[in-house]
C-alpha cells in the first residue's frame, strides 16, 4: 500500500466478529508494556452505548486500524481511549490518513446537538509526539502510574507477619457519601477540574457516574472524614497478555490516606484471586509517587516493575460540523 489512493477504505462500527482481526493489528504483546486492556475489554466496549469502537478496513475486509472513544457525562465530554493501527502503517503518511478518516467517521456518529465537545486525551510525557496534534490544549493535570507485582499467598503472608502500621480507615462507597465528595474541599481542592480517573478513563465526579461504576463491578473506596471527604479510589481487575492486572486509582493529597487505599485494594485482590497479580497504581498527586512506591515494596511485599509512566491529561474543544444525517455508518 504505497498511498491512500491505492485502495478503497471503509470506516464502520466494530462488531464482535472483528475481535481476531483487531487483535492481529493491535500490538497487544507490547502495548502498555504488555499489560494491554484491549483483549479483555473489546467485547464489553462493542456493547457499551457510551463507547464508539470504529474500524477501518479495505474492500477485501482487511482491518487496518481501530479507534475507541467514549462520549461521557451525558454527552458533554469525549474521551479518546485508544487508537491502534497495523504496525507496518505506524507513523507513516498513509497511517495519518487512516486516522483522519476514522476521526471523521466518529463525528458522523455524534448527535446533532453535540456541535462542540470537550475532548480529553492522555499522552505519555516521554512521547511528546503524541501531543503535537493537540491544539489549544489546556493542561488538566499530570498523573503518575506505577507497576508492582506479587504472588497473592506471599503478599498475604508478608502482611500477616509484618503488618503495616496503623492507617486511616477507608470504606466501600455508599450513595450517601456523595454529599461529602461534592464539597469544594474535595471536588475543587483535591481533584483537578472535578475530574476522576478510573482505569485510565476520565470522568467528572458525579453520583450517576459512581453509580455506573458500581454496577460494572468497580470497587470504590472513600474515607470517613465527617465534614468533607479527603480521598477516593477505584479498583478492578482484568486479564492481560502478561496475566492478571488490578488497577488502583487513588485521588487524594494525603500520604497516610493514599497508603490506606492502596493496602485495602491489594488485600482485597490477593484474597479474591490466586497466583501472580500485577498492580497498576495511579496517583493524581505527584508528591505521593515516591512514598507510594516505598510503601508497596517495603510494607506490602510487592516487587516494583520498571514501567513507571507519567501522563499529561489535556483538554481541547472538538467542533462537530458534519451533518450527522448524512452518516453512512
Amino acid at each position: 500500500m504505497a498511498n491512500k489512493d491505492s485502495f478503497n477504505m471503509t470506516c464502520r462500527q466494530a462488531t464482535h466478529s472483528d475481535y481476531d482481526a483487531v487483535m492481529k493489528i493491535a500490538s497487544v504483546d507490547t502495548f502498555r508494556d504488555g499489560f494491554d486492556y484491549l483483549p479483555a475489554k473489546f467485547h464489553q466496549w462493542v456493547d457499551d452505548p457510551e463507547a464508539h469502537v470504529l474500524v477501518a478496513e479495505t474492500d477485501d475486509k482487511m482491518v487496518l486500524a481501530v479507534n475507541v472513544c467514549f462520549v461521557t457525562d451525558g454527552g458533554a465530554h469525549l474521551f479518546s481511549k485508544t487508537f491502534r493501527i497495523a504496525p507496518e502503517l505506524q507513523r507513516k503518511k498513509l497511517g495519518m490518513g487512516i486516522r483522519l478518516e476514522l476521526e471523521k467517521a466518529l463525528k458522523l456518529r455524534l448527535h446533532p446537538w453535540q456541535r462542540q465537545l470537550e475532548q480529553f486525551t492522555l499522552a505519555d510525557v516521554k512521547r511528546p509526539y503524541l501531543m503535537k496534534d493537540v491544539s489549544n490544549k489546556k493542561d488538566i493535570c499530570f498523573i503518575d502510574v506505577m507497576y508492582f507485582q506479587g504472588m497473592t499467598d506471599k503478599v498475604l503472608e508478608s502482611n500477616g507477619v509484618h503488618p503495616p502500621p496503623s492507617q486511616p480507615s477507608v470504606m466501600p462507597y455508599q450513595p450517601s457519601d456523595m454529599s461529602r465528595l461534592a464539597r469544594p474541599e474535595f471536588s475543587q481542592q483535591i481533584l483537578s477540574d472535578n475530574n476522576i480517573f478510573v482505569d485510565w478513563d476520565l470522568y467528572k465526579l458525579s453520583a450517576s457516574n459512581l453509580r455506573g461504576f458500581s454496577k460494572r463491578g468497580v470497587v470504590i473506596l472513600v474515607d470517613n472524614n465527617e465534614s468533607a471527604a479527603k480521598s477516593l479510589s477505584f479498583g478492578g481487575s482484568y486479564m492481560t497478555p502478561r496475566g492478571r492486572l488490578y488497577h488502583v486509582d487513588v485521588h487524594c493529597r494525603d500520604v497516610a490516606l493514599c497508603q490506606a487505599h492502596i493496602k485495602h485494594h491489594v488485600d482485597r485482590a490477593c484474597r479474591e484471586y490466586e497466583g501472580m497479580i500485577t498492580f497498576c497504581v495511579m496517583v493524581i498527586d505527584p508528591s505521593l509517587k515516591i512514598t507510594s512506591k516505598t510503601f508497596c515494596v517495603e510494607k506490602l511485599g510487592l516487587v516494583h516493575l520498571p514501567y513507571d509512566h507519567r501522563y499529561l491529561c489535556s483538554k481541547f474543544m472538538v467542533p462537530v460540523l458534519i451533518d450527522p444525517s448524512k452518516s453512512r455508518l
